[in-house]
């Protein structure tokens, strides 16, 4: 069967392999071998045109050069329930062959413990046991308010409780849950305006005046799509929401700074680190650990190579990457919270009333 790698052709593979390396990584010419004329299906979890299908599209450009064989890759989008359709089929129904990489958003590794579109039993796969390869980016939230803001600083929003009107396209989506997430654990008072059809009908209804801000997009995504409001200040960045700072703000204050209790700072920790993981891409459980090996190594040489960062900036595409093993880490860290502490974010996340 094409693209199908039969228990001979692996042990062959893992025997020369083992002979010429002496580790368990493959050579690169079995490698070049296996990977040689064949099709590497890239499944975007989200519709064409949004940020984690442009990420996608620029590393499937670049990401051929540095696997052994050059195989082609080609995107195919399956969007729905916020990656869980791409997600499931990536660990369930797609051959574990090497040839199926899935690129799904960042909160699907909340689902098996959350279920943030439904039910946790909708998620048929256990995040942990995934291969994941890497991500193209940290990605950071910030909360922004059209200039002049009705407050000074993220602190005076706290301290006065003052309303700020913001808009959203979804109740699962960061412009609400990192508004309900900053009313719930600081005292902010962000009234989120449910119903926009996009993040640029949303950034629209803020030039028009319509919206005093929103509630948390990513970074990448306002650089992309808006470049002048940061550039000539038509807006205020009041915080970064993330485990870290993102180097282009490093005056910008990062929502730890403002979290005083150890149980706010659990719920702040578990709420963020899927942002760690800003932009994945990730292999079945099961798939062979050399193809595996093969396809990180590849990953992390692509997205550092001049040509794809040189194109990044060109398009407005945001890299700060982060390995495999980073993303795992988080992955962990999120599955051993507190069960008491997971059920107070799902609730802010996904309110039941």
């Amino acid at each position: 069967m094409a693209g199908s790698w039969n228990y001979l052709s692996r042990r062959k593979f893992i025997k020369t392999a083992a002979c010429l390396t002496g580790t368990a990584v493959a050579s690169p010419a079995y490698a070049r071998d296996f990977y040689q004329g064949k099709q590497i299906s890239l499944v975007v979890g989200s519709d064409t045109g949004g940020g984690y299908d442009a990420c996608a599209r620029l590393l499937a450009r670049y990401w051929p050069k540095y696997i052994p064989g050059n195989p082609t890759i080609v995107v195919r989008n399956m969007p729905g329930a916020g990656s869980l359709n791409a997600m499931n089929f990536v660990a369930n129904a797609a051959p574990k062959d090497g040839l199926t990489v899935g690129a799904p958003q960042n909160t699907i590794g909340y689902e098996p413990i959350m279920g943030l579109s439904g039910s946790r039993e909708n998620a048929r796969f256990d995040a942990r046991k995934l291969n994941w390869l890497g991500s193209m980016s940290k990605e950071v939230s910030i909360p922004i308010l059209w200039n002049p803001p009705p407050v000074s600083s993220f602190q005076e929003l706290i301290d006065t409780k003052k309303k700020v009107t913001t808009g959203s396209t979804g109740i699962s989506t960061p412009n609400s849950t990192y508004a309900h997430l900053m009313n719930a654990i600081l005292g902010t008072n962000f009234d989120v305006i449910q119903g926009y059809t996009s993040q640029n009908a949303l950034f629209l209804a803020m030039e028009r005046g319509e919206l005093q801000g929103s509630g948390g997009p990513f970074y990448s995504s306002v650089i992309a799509s808006k470049p002048d409001w940061i550039r000539d200040k038509k807006v205020t960045i009041l915080v970064q929401i993330a485990l870290e700072k993102h180097p282009a703000l490093p005056d910008v204050p990062l929502i730890f700074d403002f979290v005083k209790t150890p149980e706010g700072i659990q719920e702040m920790k578990l709420a963020t680190a899927a942002l760690s993981m800003g932009r994945p891409y990730v292999l079945a459980e099961g798939v062979p650990d050399e193809l595996v090996n093969i396809l990180k190594t590849a990953f992390m040489a692509a997205v550092k190579d001049p040509e794809l960062l040189e194109e990044a900036g060109h398009i407005g595409v945001d890299i700060n990457p982060i390995d495999g093993a980073a993303v795992q880490s988080l992955l962990v860290g999120m599955y051993n919270t507190p069960q008491n502490v997971v059920d107070t974010v799902a609730e802010i996340f996904v309110p039941k009333n």
